[in-house]
């Protein structure tokens, strides 16, 4: 009975021993000369001090079977593709990179008559899409919107030429539209031309009529000495009406004592014109009625009124050359439609009837192939001159009773 409560008294005083030992930290210090740490996590210590297995007890591992269930892959958007195609209505608003392609166009032409004539053709295309977005509302801009325009020129009876020129200036810009990125697709390519094949109806001067035109100028005035010297250049001369508008008097010069006339012409090919006698005393008059001076570089051509700026130093419009041409022709008498370019065939067609060789004529016009000298000709189908009056064969036809003699 004594042992074993000296037992119990033992066990219960190591006990109690053992827990002041564990919650004294001065007590556990003294001893152990370390700082017990009550609240130690065993499983972090166990994670510390364990093991890595080696290669041999990697290959030993049973690896779990994958999941059944499909692991979901993320959804790619595809991106963006911009549209290449232009509606009407954005033709017709801009935005300022089709602006800057639309100018940059025009500015690319070397020629302002081709600057002119080009601007003109595009003004008149978008007034044809403004009445179609009216209509129709606004659609893509493909070839179909091309050929109903053409169709439209048609109905206005223009000439086919004219008409092809509208279409090559069309297939011009927007191929220009398509190397800027505009279009995909150039949406004029497989608009076809009309190709006439037919003779153009331009109409000559006669030689009569030409003396009949140039007799009619009053040459006491300013207005006609001017109107006198504009004739004798574009008969004499060939000139087109634009390169007459673009006369400077910088362009007379004097080469192997003779004066001539340095032009500019299409896609600005220099050409010399020798101004004869005639010519010259034309302009040595107009000189001396207007008083203008041969050695100040100025408009040879220029208003004498402006009522609308009141700016008499510039070109004369190319409509007073066609008023100048179409006034004296219809007091002449000339029963045909003519115009400036007339008198420019009516020179090439009188070189010809001189027997001037074809190399001449063409550094003559200014054409970079001799093919446009038939193309001008304008006298080689006169009637009178036709081939048909010299037909014969002996006998001329049987006799016809009906007919009389």
């Amino acid at each position: 009975m004594k042992r074993s409560l000296k037992r119990t008294k033992k066990s219960q005083g190591r006990r109690k021993a053992l827990l002041t030992f564990k919650r004294s930290p001065k007590i556990r210090k003294r001893v152990t000369g370390s700082k017990f740490r009550p609240n130690l996590n065993f499983s972090k210590l166990v994670k510390r001090t364990k093991r890595l297995p080696n290669a041999e007890e990697k290959s030993l591992v049973v690896q779990a079977p994958p999941s059944a269930t499909p692991v979901p892959q993320p959804v790619v958007v595809p991106p963006t593709v911009q549209s290449h195609e232009l509606t009407i209505s954005q033709l017709l608003r801009p935005n300022e990179k089709l602006k800057s392609s639309m100018e940059g166009f025009l500015l690319d032409q070397r020629s302002e008559h081709t600057k002119r004539a080009y601007s003109k053709d595009i003004k008149r295309f978008v007034q044809f899409l403004h009445a179609r977005h009216f209509e129709r509302g606004d659609e893509i801009l493909t070839r179909t919107a091309l050929i109903a325009y053409k169709d439209q020129l048609l109905q206005e009876k223009l000439e086919h030429t004219t008409i092809d020129r509208h279409l090559a200036t069309l297939k011009s810009f927007f191929r220009w539209l398509t190397e800027d990125g505009h279009f995909e697709r150039n949406p004029s390519e497989t608009v076809r031309f009309l190709n006439p094949k037919r003779v153009s109806s331009t109409q000559a001067f006669t030689d009569a009529e030409v003396q009949k035109v140039l007799s009619l100028p009053n040459l006491h005035s300013r207005i006609g000495s001017q109107h006198y010297a504009i004739l004798m250049i574009l008969f004499y001369c060939g000139l087109r009406r634009s390169e007459v508008c673009e006369l400077r008097t910088s362009n007379i010069s004097e080469e192997r004592g003779q004066l001539i006339l340095r032009l500019k012409g299409k896609g600005n090919k220099e050409r010399i014109v020798p101004l004869i006698l005639p010519v010259r005393s034309a302009l040595e008059h107009f000189f001396k009625i207007t008083g203008k001076r041969r050695d100040k570089d100025q408009y040879l051509f220029a208003p004498f009124k402006n009522a609308r700026t009141g700016e008499l130093n510039k070109a004369l419009d190319s409509t007073m050359i066609y008023y100048i041409v179409t006034r004296y022709s219809r007091q002449a008498g000339v029963a045909n439609k003519v115009s400036p370019h007339s008198c420019r065939a009516t020179a090439i067609s009188n070189a010809r009837d001189h027997n001037v060789a074809d190399r001449a004529i063409q550094e003559f016009a200014g054409w970079s192939s001799p093919s446009m000298i038939t193309n001008y000709d304008k006298r080689k189908t006169a009637i009178e001159d036709s081939a048909a009056h010299s037909i014969s064969y002996g006998r001329e036809g049987r006799k016809l009773p009906w007919v009389p003699k």
